[in-house]
C-alpha cells in the first residue's frame, strides 16, 4: 500500500486519537482492578486521579485533531495568497456549500458535503484565517459530513462580504468579492467552487461510425438565478464557456454546464477539482473527479464499436489517468 506524503499528518493524527482511546481503556481496567483488590474488609479506597486521566486523554485527542485537520492544499494556497484573498476562497466555500447562523449571541458557519477532503480544506482554511478549528461531524443517515465553525469574526466577515448568505431567510448570496480579485485568486476560487458544487459526467454519443465519449462538466443544479449569473461571469473571466440552463421543476433557479472540449481542458489545466474530490453518483461514483475528467478528455473524439468498449476505455483511462493518450490507446488495443 502506497502512502501519499500529504496524508502522513492525517495518519499520525488518527494514530494519536487511537492512542487516546487505548489509554482510556487501559486506565479504566487498571482502576477497576485496584477497586476490586481493595474492596475487602477494612480496605481503604484510594482517590482516583480522574482529572489527570482526562487531561492526558484530552491532550492526545486535541493533538490528534490538530494533525487530522492538516491540508496540503491550504498550506499551498496560504503561501501564495494573502489573508484578503484567502477570505475569497473561504467565501466561495460558504456561499456554495454552507450556511450562516447568527441569533441570540451565537455565531456559527456550517459547511456541508460528502467529500471529507473538502471539510479538511474548510477546517484548515478556518484555522489559517481565524485560528479556530471547526468540528467535523459525520451524519450516517445522509452519508455526509457537516463542519461547524463557531466564530463571531468569521460570521461578521461573511455577512459583510455577502449579506444574503443565509438560506433560511431566502436571501441570495453573492460572490462579488471574488470577482473583484485578480486572475490567480479567481482561478483558485473557481476550482474551490467547482469542487464543492461542480460535477463531471462523461456521456456516450451515437455517431455514424459507432460510439464516442463526450466530456461534460457543470456547476450546481438549482442555484438562485442571480448567483448563477455571477458564477457564469467568473467562469467567462477564466475562458470557461459554461452555458446557463434551467429546470422547470425548480423556478427561479439555474445551473451551468458545458460540452465544450476546450473549456473542459482549460479547467483541468487550471488545476481542476481539488485533490480527492470524488463523483457522488452514477456509473463513476467513488472515482476521483479529476481522473474521470482526464480519462474522458483522453479518449474524446475516438469512435468505438460498442457502448461497452467505450465504457471500458473510460475505466482504463481512470485507472491510468497520468498516461499520455498514445499509451492509453495502446493499452486499450491490447485489451
Amino acid at each position: 500500500m502506497r502512502v501519499n506524503a500529504a496524508h502522513i499528518p492525517r495518519l499520525f493524527g488518527l494514530a494519536l486519537l487511537l492512542f487516546a482511546a487505548v489509554e482510556a481503556v487501559q486506565m479504566t481496567f487498571s482502576i477497576e482492578g485496584e477497586l476490586i483488590s481493595e474492596c475487602g474488609p477494612g480496605a481503604q479506597i484510594h482517590q482516583v486521579p480522574y482529572g489527570a486521566i482526562m487531561l492526558q486523554i484530552s491532550g492526545a485527542v486535541v493533538l490528534g485533531s490538530l494533525m487530522s485537520y492538516e491540508s496540503s492544499y491550504v498550506k499551498n494556497v496560504a503561501r501564495r495568497f494573502n489573508a484578503c484573498d484567502l477570505k475569497r476562497l473561504f467565501l466561495g466555500m460558504v456561499v456554495t456549500g454552507g450556511s450562516v447562523y447568527n441569533s441570540g449571541g451565537k455565531y456559527c458557519i456550517r459547511f456541508y458535503g460528502k467529500d471529507h477532503a473538502l471539510h479538511q480544506v474548510f477546517s484548515a482554511l478556518s484555522y489559517e484565517l481565524y485560528r479556530i478549528l471547526p468540528s467535523i461531524l459525520y451524519i450516517p443517515e445522509r452519508g455526509s459530513y457537516m463542519c461547524q465553525l463557531y466564530c463571531k469574526d468569521a460570521v461578521l466577515d461573511i455577512k459583510e462580504l455577502s449579506p444574503g448568505t443565509n438560506a433560511r431567510k431566502g436571501e441570495v448570496p453573492t460572490i462579488e468579492y471574488i470577482l473583484e480579485g485578480d486572475w490567480s485568486i479567481r482561478n483558485e476560487s473557481m476550482r474551490v467552487i467547482m469542487s464543492v458544487s461542480g460535477w463531471v459526467n462523461p456521456s456516450l454519443k451515437r455517431t455514424g461510425s459507432g460510439y464516442s465519449v463526450t466530456t461534460k462538466i457543470g456547476l450546481g443544479s438549482s442555484t438562485p438565478v442571480q448567483l448563477n449569473e455571477e458564477y457564469q461571469i467568473l467562469a467567462e473571466s477564466l475562458s470557461l464557456k459554461l452555458r446557463s440552463y434551467s429546470d422547470s421543476r425548480y423556478p427561479d433557479t439555474a445551473y451551468l454546464m458545458t460540452y465544450d472540449r476546450d473549456s473542459c481542458r482549460t479547467f483541468l489545466e487550471m488545476g481542476g477539482f481539488v485533490e480527492d474530490c470524488t463523483v457522488k453518483k452514477g456509473r463513476y461514483a467513488g472515482k476521483e473527479k479529476n481522473a474521470v475528467l482526464k480519462a474522458s478528455l483522453a479518449i474524446g473524439g475516438i469512435c468505438f464499436e460498442t457502448p461497452s468498449s467505450a465504457d471500458n476505455a473510460v475505466e482504463t483511462g481512470i485507472r491510468n489517468s497520468n498516461f499520455e493518450l498514445t499509451a492509453l490507446l495502446g493499452r486499450i488495443m491490447l485489451g
